[in-house]
This record gives structure tokens, sequence and C-alpha cells, in this order.
């Protein structure tokens, strides 16, 4: 018996594992899990939404972009959000992967 999950299974791209590594010595992987929880959250329901990045230094919130629009995800200057087609399964393991090193690094 095999259990179906509702998004295929997605690996992030070896430019994504780079930057995580890079996001944990920056130390700013706690708030990038916030801001995907957030954008994963709204996307499984459908809905838009406005989420504000709130990092202290330019290099935080650009390595933070650069992570999640490799994801399908383009996080507009106003904070709203624009999703590709498929960006869920690819925000999913993200999220995952960004959880996975909080729980680590404690």
């Amino acid at each position: 018996f095999l259990v179906q999950t509702c998004f295929n299974s997605a690996e992030l791209t070896e430019d994504q594992l780079l930057l995580l590594l890079e996001s944990l010595e920056e130390k700013i992987v706690p708030q990038q899990l916030k801001l995907v929880r957030e954008n994963t959250s709204h996307l499984a329901q459908n809905e838009g939404g406005k989420h504000l990045l709130s990092f202290s230094q330019e290099k935080e919130q650009e390595l933070t972009i650069a992570m999640v629009e490799m994801s399908g995800v383009t996080l507009q200057k106003d904070g709203s959000v624009v999703c590709m087609e498929d960006a869920f399964p690819a925000l999913a393991a993200l999220c995952v992967s960004l959880y996975v090193l909080c729980v680590l690094n404690k």
C-alpha cells in the first residue's frame, strides 16, 4: 500500500544548497524559515499575500530572495508574492531544509 502526497517530492538545486550554507553562516536561517513557511501556507491555500522581508543587512535579504526565487517564487519590492504554477513542491522542499537546519543548529 502506497500513500501519495499532494505534491511530487522536489530536491534543492546545488545553487540553493550553497545559499543555504551561506545563510547558515550568516545565522539567518530562522528568519528565512519564517518567510518560507508563510509563503508555503498561502500557496497551499491558493491565497496571495504580503510578506515583508525584515533582515538587518542587504546581503541577508539578497541571499533569501535568491534562494526563494530559485523555488519559483518572486518577492516583489512591495512585499507581494508572485508564484509560478509549480512552485509549491520546490518551496516545500526549501521549507523542510530550512526547518532541519534550524533544529540541527540549536
